[in-house]
């Protein structure tokens, strides 16, 4: 026969040893025997020597296990507190009543799992036998050399793809790490209904200002620091997300997000109160560095507050807030700004109660989980902050998004400001990522995390379906207001069926993967469905009527709601409850990142094809008065002889930016092909799993 070592952990407060178990022709033939550590109470000793007739040798911190079935090595892991010391060897196989009565003369806490092997050499089985019961109970789990020698290293045990019974296919609602209990009934609706609104009023941050923008250039006179209207937030939003991940990692997760609201509302408050228009660009820094911390933290309170089998069809909610606000941010921007009574201010000043009503539903009601990480010093927790990769992480962030939001625009490509910057960037991302490897465990983003293939996958994917969706939100208006000439408000009401369609999906397809528990079928079928729906918009002609472009809008709109969330879901799925903060925040960052790249690249596509199309077709400088009108205006500033060209250059423009969401959701879709096979129904595994 072929010899297998199985493997025995037994464990207390200071050290975790692991020792080969004896082969079958190593093992002694009698029924039971029994290996007492020496700090065991001599009285025990004394019993169980009478016990089993012969004298009791001396161990440190190890037991041996006799099976009665002795073709079958076994695999025995011990836990306990201190009192784990006293460690025994038991008969086992199926448990026999010496075997509990043994187990229960251990201290209270005390308890010893043993699991027969199968074939493949792994536990399939384990018995568990606690010392405050008289009876053992069993589990499906999966225990290896790899998972023992990490014990000894003092290293947590991350869930893999082999630590997934085959035959269950599932995963676990806990990792046994932290002491979550979960909430229910009213206090959970309440909790839920807070982080909505918090993340209902970030999204509506985004929207909201975009029909105010033209009167605020008015009151200011700053039609050249428009682009700094949005971009000072996107800086501020993008670079410091990574490192709230981290920071819910080791930080009061329940205090943290109420900090990071509280730095939202100060700068919607600053906004509302501006001046001029630099106090303006400060106030939007300061909420989009609050709201860098309200969407990860949103998902790290749902990790905490719902079990995972549940999860998908609340992380669909928190998303669908997303395409509500595209919706009514517009229609709500635009009242406040032409109404008498009211201005533009309103559009910040909005903020306030909504957010005010999320502080007071999460203070009250989410109950902060106790962690094995909040026992660390407050010098602790710094050191495992990795201030200087944040720094150099923002610093990456500041000099890339600046280098996207100058090219082209204010200065060319070739400009000295642009590729100094993208250089910039270069150089401080490489001392980043080496910095991440020095690091290791205590870095802003460990190399550990995403070298896991769900989350390195789900990042990637998260990326390319963001640049798609924000460029289809972003130019779909275009085409309503310059090729149809609607107004901004109409542009917003004709985008609704895209908008409805991606959040009825969202929320459809997140019951389904609660019900069902499989989610990966959807991220294939969802970034295939897009990628087909971003064809058909390029599709789009200046006389299409309305059952076009409404029924070209669903398509788009059904396929990224099906799939928009997954990433998020997933990293809650191979995460443990310490990694799930980080892997929630490197997804967003990535989502975020994208749409800051595909905007810009979308622009570049837009405006180089209405140059190039105006000046082949309109001599003179009318094409470069023409696109100074902006697209509301572009029928008052355009001779009628030449406004079937205008609107025809419009419309190649926009078709050509939705090249970029065409090309990039079906990188998106060979991406989702390289997920983990996982499911989100199951059980709490012995071993841990994800949280």
């Amino acid at each position: 026969m072929e010899r297998r070592e199985s493997y025995i952990s037994t464990t207390d407060t200071e050290a975790s040893f692991v020792t080969p178990l004896a082969t079958p022709s190593q093992l002694p033939q009698t029924s039971s025997q029994l290996d007492i550590n020496e700090d065991t109470p001599r009285s025990t000793r004394d019993n169980r020597s009478e016990r089993s007739g012969a004298a009791t040798p001396t161990v440190h911190r190890s037991a041996s296990i006799v099976t009665e079935d002795t073709r079958r090595p076994q695999t025995a892991i011990s836990t306990a507190p201190e009192v784990a010391k006293e460690t025994a060897a038991l008969s086992v196989g199926n448990p026999s009543q010496k075997a509990i009565d043994a187990a229960s003369s251990t201290e209270k806490d005390a308890s010893l799992t043993v699991a027969p092997e199968n074939e493949d050499g792994q536990a399939s089985k384990v018995t568990t036998l606690r010392g405050d019961s008289s009876h053992a109970s069993e589990t499906e789990v999966l225990t290896s050399e790899k998972e023992a020698v990490k014990s000894i290293k003092g290293e947590e045990a991350h869930t893999e793809p082999e630590l997934i019974a085959p035959e269950s296919e599932e995963v676990a609602d806990n990792d046994g790490e932290d002491d979550v209990v979960y909430p229910g009934g009213l206090t959970l609706g309440l909790i839920t209904l807070g982080l909505l609104l918090a993340t209902f009023v970030v999204a509506l941050d985004n929207t909201i200002i975009a029909t105010a923008i033209p009167q605020i250039t008015t009151v200011f006179n700053s039609l050249d620091d428009v682009g700094w209207y949005g971009s000072s937030y996107l800086l501020c939003t993008t670079s410091l997300q990574p490192s709230f991940g981290k920071i819910y990692s080791f930080v009061n997760v329940k205090y943290t997000y109420l900090i990071a609201v509280a730095i939202f509302e100060v700068g919607s408050i600053v906004c509302a109160l501006a001046k001029n228009s630099p106090m303006l660009i400060v106030g939007r820094a300061i909420a989009g560095a609050g709201a860098a911390g309200i969407f990860s933290g949103g998902m790290t309170i749902i990790g905490f507050t719902v079990p995972l089998r549940k999860r998908a069809i609340y992380i669909a909610l928190l998303s669908s807030m997303f395409g509500i606000a595209s919706v009514v941010g517009p229609l709500i921007g635009g009242v406040f700004t032409d109404a008498p009574n009211l201005t533009w201010r309103w559009c910040f000043w909005i903020n306030l109660p909504i957010g005010g009503v999320a502080m007071l539903s999460v203070f009250l009601f989410f109950k902060n989980p106790v962690r094995k990480q909040s026992k660390l010093t407050f010098i602790q927790k710094i050191a495992e902050m990795d201030l200087l990769g944040a720094a150099v992480l923002i610093s990456a962030i500041v000099c890339l998004l600046l280098a996207l939001q100058w090219g082209g625009t204010t200065y060319a490509w070739s400009d000295s400001h642009v590729w100094g910057c993208l250089l910039g960037f270069g150089l401080l991302i490489t001392a980043f990522i080496a910095l991440q490897f020095w690091r290791g465990e205590r870095a802003t983003i460990p190399p550990r995390i995403m070298k896991q293939r769900t989350v390195a996958a789900g990042c990637v994917f998260s990326a390319f379906l963001a640049m798609a969706i924000y460029t289809t939100i972003y130019f779909l208006p275009f085409y309503f207001q310059a090729v149809k000439g609607t107004s901004a408000e109409g542009s917003g009401i004709r985008t609704i069926p895209y908008l409805v369609s991606n959040t009825l999906a969202s929320i459809v397809v997140g019951g389904i993967i609660t019900w069902t528990g499989h989610y990966v079928p959807f991220l294939w079928a969802g970034s295939a469905i897009f990628a087909a729906g971003c064809g058909v918009l390029y599709s789009l002609q200046v006389d299409d009527g309305p059952a076009k472009w409404i029924g070209y809008q669903l398509l788009p709109g059904i396929g990224a709601g099906a799939c928009i969330q997954i990433p998020f879901i997933s990293v809650q799925v191979v995460l443990n409850s310490k990694d799930m903060p980080v892997g929630n925040a490197l997804t967003i960052f990535f989502n975020s990142l994208g749409g800051a790249l595909s905007i810009s690249i979308a622009q570049n596509l837009f405006s180089n094809t209405l140059l190039q199309k105006l000046q082949e077709q309109i001599p003179g400088i009318l094409p470069l008065e023409i696109i100074a009108a902006g697209a509301t205006h572009v029928r008052e500033a355009t001779p009628p002889q030449y406004l079937d060209i205008v609107l025809g250059a419009y419309n190649s423009a926009v078709t050509k930016a939705f090249i970029l969401p065409i090309a990039v959701s079906c990188l998106a879709f060979f991406c989702s092909l390289t997920y983990e096979w996982k499911t989100i129904k199951g059980k709490n595994l012995l071993t841990g799993g994800a949280a």
